[in-house]
């Protein structure tokens, strides 16, 4: 269809940006309703905020980069802002605020950068928050929650993680510094069964009572969290809150053995009972693990490895494999000769650990030049064995370092409940090119 000047004039708005014509109808600029266009369409000629007017050709002239300003032209036409991928992010978004243009309403979603997933639950996770909503005392809950699970969410979150370290650190001194002889004293038992006493070395009552007092913080720790949660079996599931039900584990069965009237004293005399209670006080040492919640590092170490899972898997099989092979062969090589220690497969299994690992205690050595032959190439497989997959574990440790790095923190993190606010969508442009 013809159209006259005039009608031109009155449909149509003439743009010169940088030197590059552009024309838009006024109809398709007032339907997106947004931008210095608008105003160009609403206001006189004399009224208007461009740089210039030819009257000759009536364009407005903007002094802009035209390049840019085709993602503004294209908005207008289809309402959806893309990102170019030869342009600078931060270009864009200077030049869209320009003309007054909001990306994060028009971005779009191919565009944006998709933040790493941690694990194979990500989506899931995101709908974490809504859970409180349904439940009795919700928003408390959930506030709880942020204050034991998420150290970076206030400042009352960091007070808590302080004490919950400061408790970690106290309780593994105390065990450290009850097996030093000079922080023991010599207690008189007595054995039920024969009626004999003997002496035995225990740490100063002083440390005891400071463990009830770690033990006391943890269990409260570990029955809040539970309380709050909004997914109690989930929770329970996790690997570091079974962590914290370990490191609390021997003070419950304990005290569960004192309400049946059972003290650990009683059960001194039955060697079963008193290797589990010796069990039980070798897991207060778990507790040093519940320094990898405030960790990053050592939480990115745990990630490291279980993004290092298969390699890791392949490299225990070949070495098991190499185990097996060298300790038969030096076994049948050794086993005759006058003084020898190969006595079994098992024990030359232990040498050949020690040997492919390089630690070489030389416990056992083999005599015999066929065997020492064999530990040679034992040495040498263990070598390229335990070389091959450390480039694989670095480069998966560099990939979980970059990971985190654009996270800034906890900002943009996904965690099981996320109280922190996500990266806007002219934020995830500008991430998505770093």
């Amino acid at each position: 269809m013809y159209c006259g000047e005039t009608e031109i004039s009155e449909q149509f708005i003439k743009l010169n940006v940088g030197g590059q014509r552009f024309m838009l109808r006024k109809e398709t600029i007032r339907k997106r309703g947004v931008g210095r266009l608008l105003d160009l369409v609403n206001k006189s000629v004399a009224d208007s905020n461009a740089d210039a007017f030819f009257s000759a050709t009536s364009e407005f002239y903007f002094e802009r980069p035209p390049a840019l300003f085709h993602i503004v032209y294209q908005f207008y036409l289809n309402g959806i802002i893309h990102q170019p991928t030869n342009l600078c992010p931060v270009d864009i978004i200077e030049e869209l605020e320009y003309w007054r243009i909001i990306p994060d309403e028009y971005l779009a979603s191919c565009c944006c950068a998709q933040q790493p997933d941690d694990d194979d639950d990500e989506h899931e996770e995101q709908d974490k928050p809504n859970l409180f909503k349904t439940l009795k005392f919700g928003e408390i809950r959930r506030t709880i929650w942020n204050i034991i699970e998420e150290p970076a969410s206030s400042g009352k979150a960091q007070v808590f993680a302080v004490f919950s370290v400061f408790f970690v650190l106290i309780s593994i001194s105390g065990l450290v510094l009850g097996s030093l002889p000079e922080l023991q004293v010599a207690t008189k038992q007595k054995n039920n069964l024969t009626g004999e006493e003997y002496v035995e070395m225990e740490p100063m009552p002083i440390l005891g009572y400071i463990e009830y007092v770690c033990i006391v913080w943890f269990s409260i720790e570990y029955g809040l969290k539970m309380l709050v949660s909004a997914e109690r079996s989930r929770t329970f599931r996790q690997l570091l809150n079974i962590i914290d039900l370990l490191a609390i584990l021997p003070f419950l069965i304990e005290m569960l053995l004192l309400i049946f009237g059972i003290s650990t004293e009683q059960l001194r005399d039955l060697k079963g009972a008193f290797l589990v209670i010796r069990i039980l006080r070798v897991l207060r040492v778990i507790r040093v693990l519940k320094l990898g919640r405030y960790s990053s590092g050592l939480q990115m170490f745990g990630k490291t490895l279980k993004a290092s899972f298969r390699q890791l898997g392949m490299m225990a099989m070949v070495v098991m494999t190499g185990v097996i092979f060298f300790s038969t062969l030096v076994y049948f090589l050794e086993k005759d000769e006058p003084g020898s220690k190969f006595h079994s497969i098992p024990a030359a299994c232990w040498w050949c650990i020690v040997t492919m690992t390089t630690v070489g205690y030389g416990d056992l050595t083999p005599i015999t030049v066929p065997g020492k032959l064999v530990a040679t190439g034992a040495i040498a497989c263990g070598v390229l064995v335990l070389a091959l997959p450390i480039t694989i574990i670095v480069d998966n440790f560099m990939k979980v370092a970059e990971t985190e790095r654009p996270a800034g923190g906890n900002r943009y993190r996904t965690s099981q409940y996320p109280s922190e606010p996500k990266a806007t969508k002219s934020e995830q442009m500008v991430l998505k090119v770093a």
